[in-house]
């Protein structure tokens, strides 16, 4: 019974294989780590998300959530291209390029601490004493933090995916003890801010220590300069990427309101963690991509989008069946962000623009990177501008279903323009 088992699994696994042009033995293996850690990563954030919605007021959560995004934004104005570039270094073999990529993160936050502080002084002059020592935690942990997380790009390079995810489970489970227990003693959105950004630079800088040392990581002088400048250029393209990600929090927050904006954000919560699985197929493929030729890849790369889309379909209509009992059953109090959730769950159809992009990314596609940098971008912020002053949380939610459309034809056929590119110049 036991063979006959196996050789249909077998049979299956071939039969799959073929279909979806995937090394599904490789995506297994690493995929079970890697989504066993988001699971747990998810299950963290619904704890978060329970206690914020039954302990701490509307108001106070969505200030915590605007300080938040101010903080994701000035990440925008360091070197946050610099872990892509270097988990693409780690998987070519140039270890020593890890401690080149500590320096740089350091040194390239001072513009973040800066403008940090200048934040700090705005509010203050203004007279916002809540806003004004938000910004100046910002400007105290914030610099920090990408310095603590580059231990996810080795581990990602040297497909470490076990590693990985006991790494970001603990990143999560932290800060949300820190924030869970805090809210039995007091609702201050300063001290919450404090706390997420403390805990997760402390937990991962005791990570990084550890990934140094499990895997010995050498003080090797980097063996190529593309690294670095592969860093710079993502980091340039990852300016108005950045800003664009949290151009929802930031106007619903001046032009709506904390409220609304805690209305919001739990309207997105659910879809977004369900996204955030989509970004494990980023960090599998990346390595694999990195190390064959586009003419290889290109072949496949339709099946495997057009898989994908499939499977994510089925998913947004059970959660779009689901949503009204989950939030009946989790969020009580946010009720009124149900249809908005549903909504915004639409934008999650399009999320298989993660398997082109993270080829673009693997092949270091500068000129196609830039064009997509810079037209999703742009198209986000003005459309989320336009949504919000004319259509409120609704505006914000059209918004960002028509831009993940777009994420998904853009990233398509500028990955054909690179193999177009990318043949003609190998042509002698």
């Amino acid at each position: 019974m036991a063979h006959t088992l196996k050789s249909a699994f077998l049979r299956f696994k071939a039969t799959a294989e073929r279909f979806t042009k995937t090394d599904l033995s490789y995506l297994f293996k690493g995929g079970a780590w890697l989504v066993l850690g988001q699971i747990s990563i998810s299950g963290l954030a619904f704890l978060a998300s329970v206690a914020f919605a039954h302990f701490v007021s509307k108001d106070d959560y969505g200030t915590y959530r605007f300080l938040l995004s101010v903080f994701w934004s000035l990440t925008a104005f360091g070197l946050s291209g610099i872990p892509t570039a270097l988990s693409r270094a780690i998987a070519r073999g140039d270890d020593g390029s890890y401690w080149h990529a500590l320096r740089l993160s350091l040194i390239g936050s001072i513009p973040m601490a800066l403008i940090s502080l200048g934040l700090t002084a705005y509010y203050f002059l203004n007279g916002n004493t809540l806003l004004t020592y938000g910004c100046l935690v910002i400007a105290l942990f914030g610099p920090l933090m990408q310095a603590a997380y580059l231990y996810g790009a080795v581990l990602e390079g040297k497909k470490a995916f076990r590693i990985n995810a006991i790494g970001g489970i603990l990143l999560n489970l932290v800060p949300t003890l820190g924030l869970v227990a805090l809210m039995f003693i007091l609702h201050d959105p300063v001290v919450f801010l404090a706390t997420f950004l403390g805990a997760s630079v402390l937990t991962g800088a005791l990570i990084s220590v550890y990934v140094v040392r499990h895997f010995s990581v050498s003080h090797s002088s980097v063996r190529s300069e593309e690294f670095r400048i592969l860093g710079f250029h993502l980091s340039a393209m990852n300016v108005l990427f950045t800003l664009s990600q949290q151009a929802d929090k930031l106007l619903i927050f001046h032009a709506l309101g904390p409220v609304n904006l805690a209305i919001y954000t739990f309207a997105v919560s659910i879809p977004d963690q369900l996204k955030a699985l989509l970004g494990n197929l980023e960090t599998l493929s990346f390595p694999k991509f990195a190390k064959r030729a586009v003419h290889e890849i290109l072949p496949t790369l339709g099946a495997r989008v057009w898989g994908l889309t499939g499977l994510i379909t089925i998913v947004v209509v059970a959660y779009v069946a689901a949503a009204p009992f989950l939030f009946s059953v989790l969020f009580p109090a946010y009720m009124d962000s149900v249809f908005i959730s549903q909504l915004y769950a639409l934008s999650l159809i399009p999320s298989a623009s993660v398997v082109p992009y993270s080829l673009l990314q693997a092949h270091a596609a500068k000129r196609e990177l830039y064009i997509y940098n810079t037209i999703i971008p742009i198209f986000q912020i003005g459309s989320l501008y336009v949504g919000i002053l004319f259509f409120g949380l609704i505006g914000a939610i059209g918004a960002r279903v028509i831009t993940r459309v777009l994420t998904l034809i853009v990233s398509m056929i500028l990955v054909h323009f690179y193999a177009l590119r990318a043949a003609s110049s190998a042509t002698p």
